[in-house]
């Protein structure tokens, strides 16, 4: 089984702001359980306009801010247990979501290098790895609050699949998924 990591930069004010600090291609980081991306899962703006205001999110990338997006997509295979840990956590965090935060006091923690973890708060990364880590799929050297999109895209278990316009990747799987297959007789 598969599960994919999505990194993207949608070029907005605040993922502008980020990348001034961090100098990182790519400042963004969902999961998802399909190449297609039906449903990435991260920690995000509930709404379009405020990013200021967030927390988990089935991302929709039809969004203006992913119309313009740059990712890089990544994969990684996983045992039946883990892909299911994983499906599991993220019912969880989806059946729970108005109890959490988007933690933007985190992203200033993580920026000063300062050990400061808050139990109902993650920013997109800090997400990503605390799946990762809790369903079993990869283990971290550092504590979930300290990983960046930069240092999931090093990690070991990830093949990268594609990188350039989120747009011409979803188009490219889309037709990918609607060509005929050929039968072998």
């Amino acid at each position: 089984m598969k599960i994919y990591l999505m990194l993207t930069d949608t070029n907005t004010v605040f993922s502008k702001a980020i990348k001034l600090y961090t100098k990182a291609t790519y400042n963004h980081a969902s999961i998802a359980l399909e190449p297609s991306l039906l449903k990435p899962y991260s920690f995000g703006r509930k709404y379009a306009h405020n990013p200021f205001w967030g927390g988990f999110v089935e991302e929709d990338l039809s969004r203006h801010y992913f119309s313009r997006a740059q990712c890089a997509i990544y994969t990684c295979e996983v045992s039946e247990e883990q892909y299911k840990n994983l499906v599991e956590l993220l019912s969880f965090y989806h059946q729970t979501k108005d109890i959490y935060r988007y933690n933007l006091i985190g992203l200033v923690t993580l920026a000063l290098n300062i050990d400061f973890d808050r139990n109902d708060s993650y920013f997109c990364s800090q997400f990503v790895a605390s799946v990762l880590d809790e369903s079993g799929i990869h283990t971290f050297e550092k504590e979930p609050h300290f990983v960046t999109p930069e240092d999931l895209s090093q990690l070991s278990i990830f093949e990268q699949l594609y990188s350039g316009s989120l747009m011409d990747y979803l188009l490219m799987v889309s037709e990918e998924q609607t060509k005929p297959q050929l039968l072998l007789s």
